[in-house]
């Protein structure tokens, strides 16, 4: 009976031991910012956009090692404000979040009502991707540069527009910017996307377009569009050959970007945490391999950057938009 009763409590002490040890990993994973329960990533457009494609790379990387399951949740609507709004409103420790593109939280809240606060309802993770955005031109247009296409709009004053992929689009209001700082003479022509512009443009119907490089880039080979800036603060690798706006309108930078953030009041643990894991995930060779061949550059700079590029930009389009009388389409 004593060796019996000396094994019973032995095995309880093993077993008391065990549930302390998981206890205190359970801890230390909290503390380190772990999930305790399934991630979900909002995505605030329909599948098939460039935020899903983002989405579900980062989704299969973080699936190997957040210790959880990690689903994507569409939330489409009110031109992405509706899924932004539903990450907003979550609970801090909720292990929710938001892939927004840059005009949801920088251009749209001067041009709509958002039911939150951009700047103080969403916790900043990190960076995801920056878009390459581009300058095109009909071949019918005389010019092949920037300085060229800028010195026409001078000698042909009200007769030079610019398409885009929509009013309040970060391209419309980047254009009507640039023509502020360059003294180019142009109007403005929104449709509903990059795929009508581009068509347009390939008709001839508009001279000139702005657009992320992907939209054009099929179609640069054969010389049907001429691509004549690019709006990155260097020469994009993807197309070495072609200029950046900076180089003639000196510290002009035009592109757009995809973000990571959480819900207000994220405790600090899970910022860094989920900072950590997407930029992991992000930098993935073959990820930024993937990403790099639609255009897509990988910068995941962590959550101090994303806060101070959040209200740059926010700060920048507001002040474009009210200058200019811009309203949404």
């Amino acid at each position: 009976m004593k060796t019996q009763r000396r094994r019973l409590l032995a095995g309880l002490g093993t077993m008391a031991g065990g549930a302390l040890a998981s206890a205190r990993v359970w801890a230390q994973g909290q503390a380190g910012g772990q999930p305790d329960r399934p991630v979900t990533v909002v995505v605030p457009y329909p599948p098939g956009a460039s935020t899903d494609q983002v989405a579900r790379l980062v989704q299969a990387k973080m699936m190997g090692s957040v210790g959880q399951s990690v689903v994507i949740d569409y939330k489409p609507g009110g031109s992405g404000t509706i899924g932004a709004a539903y990450v907003a409103r979550s609970p801090a420790d909720s292990h929710r979040i938001l892939l927004a593109t840059q005009p949801i939280l920088t251009i749209s809240p001067h041009l709509q009502s958002m039911g939150f606060d951009t700047l103080k309802d969403l916790t900043p993770l990190t960076n995801a991707v920056n878009a390459v955005v581009a300058i095109a031109v009909h071949p019918s247009l005389p010019v092949n540069t920037l300085a060229e296409l800028i010195d026409y709009s001078r000698r042909n004053p009200g007769t030079l527009s610019f398409g885009s992929a929509g009013a309040g689009s970060p391209q419309h209001v980047g254009g009507v910017l640039l023509g502020q700082r360059a003294g180019l003479d142009w109007q403005h022509v929104g449709y509903k996307g990059g795929g009508p512009m581009n068509t347009d443009l390939l008709a001839g119907h508009i001279k000139c377009g702005i657009a992320t490089l992907s939209v054009f880039k099929p179609f640069m080979a054969d010389r049907r569009l001429k691509v004549i800036a690019l709006g990155e603060p260097t020469r994009y690798p993807g197309a070495p050959d072609v200029p950046t706006i900076a180089e003639t309108v000196p510290g002009f930078e035009l592109n757009t970007w995809l973000a990571f953030y959480g819900p207000a009041g994220m405790p600090a643990a899970q910022v860094a945490f989920y900072a950590n894991e997407i930029r992991k995930a992000l930098l993935a060779p073959d990820v930024s391999a993937r990403l790099a061949e639609v255009a897509l550059i990988v910068d995941p700079q962590g959550p101090e950057s994303l806060a101070r590029l959040t209200r740059r930009d926010f700060e920048l389009y507001g002040k474009v938009i009210r200058d200019n009388g811009i309203t949404g389409g």
